[in-house]
């Protein structure tokens, strides 16, 4: 657009231009001012608080956006919509009510997946032989894939197909065992983190199981190969304002991840960095040769939160397992008394 300017009128408005596109071309060259983390007492970068790491990013990239690391505005909104029609389904089939559970997301992310290497955002191929259990994101997946219709496997995984003769048959969750070891990853329930710090170890406080991890700072060795834990040891130390906790020495009653194989032989590295007042970015690099391929990186970020975790009993005295592995030996007896009439419970 041209503009017809007399004399002074000219000499001034082409001067407030140049002014104008000066102001306008420092502000856009201009770096943004670097957050300053927080410190504690010790001096240290100031992580503590609650956190919530809950997403509606699925673990792996979907099929229908196999090229793309982020989402569209648009996509995202159509996942979550999808998404949440996936989950009303399953509720539906195990019986839950889905409001009982904390799964909204509390910080965006556009990303299509997780997982952040290999950059197809999906997991690596397994080693020979190594087995993996499909977990909810699996089945959250097929059925956005099948547009509403329930897989016969479906089904039989949250209908109670599996029967329970004795505690073997039961999953750890079932039994209240375990613990939230790492890598953290979001769930249908129970995400949030808290971090307590003191100048040589920091707290990370998950539920359920009201599972604490010590992270020692200082230079206190690693508890060695043969004492070996549900969610391993681990120590840690600041790469500047970044931490870093490596973790090992895991047993083999656990999954490595995302319900494949054992824990025995993973390495878990975190790094958690305060990069605003309510965020921190997480991220993890799994390792595992004797169950994956290849690493996996996963990263995502944690909103600050205002809430307080409480403790998760599970269920008190496990009367939920007495009472199952009761009818299972009640529905024996009945099974022996269509053949045997006489025979009573003892």
């Amino acid at each position: 657009m041209a503009y017809l300017l007399q004399g002074s009128q000219m000499k001034n408005g082409f001067v407030q231009f140049l002014l104008i596109v000066a102001t306008a071309t420092a502000h856009a060259g201009a770096p943004e001012a670097k957050y300053r983390v927080p410190r504690t007492e010790n001096g240290q970068p100031d992580l503590q608080g609650t956190w919530n790491f809950r997403s509606d990013v699925p673990l792996e990239r979907p099929a229908t956006v196999s090229n793309q690391a982020f989402f569209t505005r648009e996509q995202l909104q159509q996942h979550k919509v999808a998404t949440a029609e996936a989950m009303k389904t399953i509720a539906t089939a195990a019986q839950v009510d889905l409001t009982w559970f904390d799964h909204t997301e509390q910080a965006d992310n556009f990303r299509t997946s997780l997982i952040t290497y290999p950059q197809d955002g999906r997991i690596p191929r397994l080693v020979a032989g190594v087995a993996r259990v499909p977990g909810v994101d699996e089945f959250v997946a097929a059925l956005i894939e099948a547009k509403g219709i329930v897989p016969p496997a479906l089904v039989a995984a949250v209908g109670g197909a599996i029967k329970r003769d004795g505690p073997e048959d039961f999953t750890d969750g079932e039994r209240c065992l375990g613990g939230a070891g790492p890598p953290l990853t979001a769930g249908l329930n129970n995400n949030f983190v808290q971090l307590i710090q003191a100048k040589n170890d920091i707290a990370l406080l998950t539920e359920p199981f009201h599972y604490v991890r010590l992270v020692p700072l200082d230079p206190r060795p690693p508890l060695g190969e043969r004492l070996r834990s549900w969610s391993g040891d681990s120590r840690g130390h600041w790469e500047g304002d970044t931490l870093v906790v490596e973790t090992r020495s895991f047993n083999h009653r656990t999954r490595s991840f995302a319900g494949a194989g054992t824990s025995h032989d993973k390495t878990v590295t975190e790094r958690i960095t305060r990069v605003s007042n309510d965020t921190l970015a997480y991220e993890a690099t799994i390792v595992d040769a004797k169950t994956f391929q290849d690493k996996i990186v996963l990263s995502f970020v944690m909103a600050k939160s205002d809430s307080r975790i409480y403790e998760v009993a599970c269920h008190e005295g496990n009367y939920s397992m007495a009472h199952t592995l009761a009818g299972a030996r009640k529905e024996e007896l009945e099974s022996i008394q269509r053949t045997r009439p006489g025979v009573k419970a003892q």
